[in-house]
């Protein structure tokens, strides 16, 4: 086990806070953020139980527990000179500001009881919320999943807790992807850093890309009780999480890379609707926070995508992400898709995209080569009769042109 931390309580700041700077939500969520006292975590992170408590209780539905977990996670798997010295370039950071996230959006309390000031300050989390079940697979399960290869305690679930975890197949599911994951992709990643082979960049690129296809995973592991909760949302909160789910399908082709406190930090953590959706609060955040509404919507529009446009997102973005410079910039245009744009903006955006076509065209592998100078060889052959190579360059740029048109479209509507 690395004993980077002492403990995981009070008496273990591993952050320096200013005590004169709070929590700004829109900060928050923008970025620029610069101090830790700013952050979401701020207010409670040296007030969580330690992993000592918990090792003799704990509760998965109780949220300071979750966040505990993830603490340690964050302060046990690598060292300081890894992660920086309060541990920020971890990448469970974004997982634990998700879980603060749908606290304060009121996510984790019932689906069919009214959201409260009072609920949302509890740390219950409700047993039939959807939300809290898919964050139990990316949170308690990963360290359950880490435990299990030995590199952090176990923790002993309460008995009174009435969880049914040891059957549940979807959670049990989860804890065996997440193991496999911490003892080969984790272990080669500590590994290479260690040994020094190869560079810490291409490391932890290739740490990103496997644990987006281990969460991928983890995904389709929770499908099965997650169908069942999901009768218990709100029409348009239940498409939102549909929507949710199917975006991490697109993350994973991505390998995005921005879930260290460092990056959110900089630039911030977006604008996930911070109320649960329905008519009433879809017109309220419009009005109120309309960079939230763009979300809202843009992820809503994503409950429906057939499994072939899915598929055709992530080739797209695979084959996009082999140059190191779209894969470092994607995250940023993403966002930056988000906000609203002038005219300029958009004009722009259409170059943007037209390069990352081309990029995505260009051959990856040799028989993609040799396909091109396949074509390339018969083009110049045809140059030598002119009718025929008239009716054949005619053919082949309407097949192109229209392939091309449609994969654009397709691409476009989806963002």
């Amino acid at each position: 086990m690395n004993n980077s931390s002492d403990n995981n309580g009070a008496t273990n700041k591993t952050m320096p806070a200013s005590t004169k700077k709070k929590f700004n939500l829109i900060a928050w969520q923008e970025g620029g953020v610069t101090d830790f006292a700013e952050t979401c975590f701020a207010e409670y992170w040296d007030k969580l139980p330690t992993i000592q408590q918990l090792c003799i209780s704990c509760d998965p539905y109780n949220w300071s527990h979750r966040m505990a977990l993830g603490k340690y996670i964050i302060q046990n798997t690598g060292s300081r000179e890894l992660w920086g010295p309060n541990f920020s370039g971890h990448w469970h950071w974004a997982y634990l500001a998700q879980l603060d996230w749908l606290k304060r959006s009121g996510r984790l309390a019932s689906p069919v009881a009214k959201v409260t000031k009072r609920m949302l300050e509890k740390d219950d989390i409700a047993m039939d919320s959807w939300f809290a079940y898919v964050n139990l697979n990316s949170t308690v399960a990963l360290y359950f999943g880490a435990a299990k290869a030995g590199l952090v305690p176990k923790v002993s679930v309460c008995k009174d807790c009435g969880l049914d975890l040891e059957v549940d197949p979807g959670f049990l599911g989860s804890v065996d992807i997440w193991h496999c994951f911490w003892i080969n992709s984790h272990k080669k990643f500590l590994d290479s850093i260690s040994t020094g082979k190869g560079s810490k960049e291409k490391a932890i690129a290739l740490l990103y890309q496997e644990l987006w296809s281990a969460h991928a995973l983890v995904t389709k592991s929770l499908l099965p009780r997650a169908r069942k909760l999901e009768l218990f949302l709100p029409e348009l909160e239940r498409k939102f999480g549909i929507g949710w789910l199917n975006m991490v399908e697109v993350y994973d082709a991505m390998a995005w890379n921005l879930l260290s406190l460092d990056a959110l930090m900089d630039i911030g953590v977006g604008y996930s609707p911070s109320r649960v959706l329905n008519e009433e609060s879809m017109i309220w955040l419009k009005e109120h926070c309309p960079d939230e509404h763009i979300v809202a919507t843009t992820i809503i529009g994503f409950h429906n995508l057939s499994p072939a446009t899915i598929s055709a997102m992530r080739t797209f973005f695979q084959r996009l992400i082999r140059w190191d410079r779209e894969r470092l910039l994607l995250p940023y245009l993403i966002r930056y898709l988000n906000a609203p744009k002038t005219p300029i903006q958009k004009l722009s955006l259409f170059f943007v995209f037209t390069r990352m076509l081309i990029e995505v065209i260009l051959p990856q592998t040799i028989i993609e080569v040799l396909i091109w100078i396949f074509f390339g060889g018969g083009i110049l052959l045809l140059s030598y009769y002119p009718l025929i190579r008239h009716y054949f360059l005619t053919f082949l740029a309407m097949i192109i042109a229209f392939e091309l048109a449609k994969r654009y479209v397709t691409f476009i509507s989806n963002l």
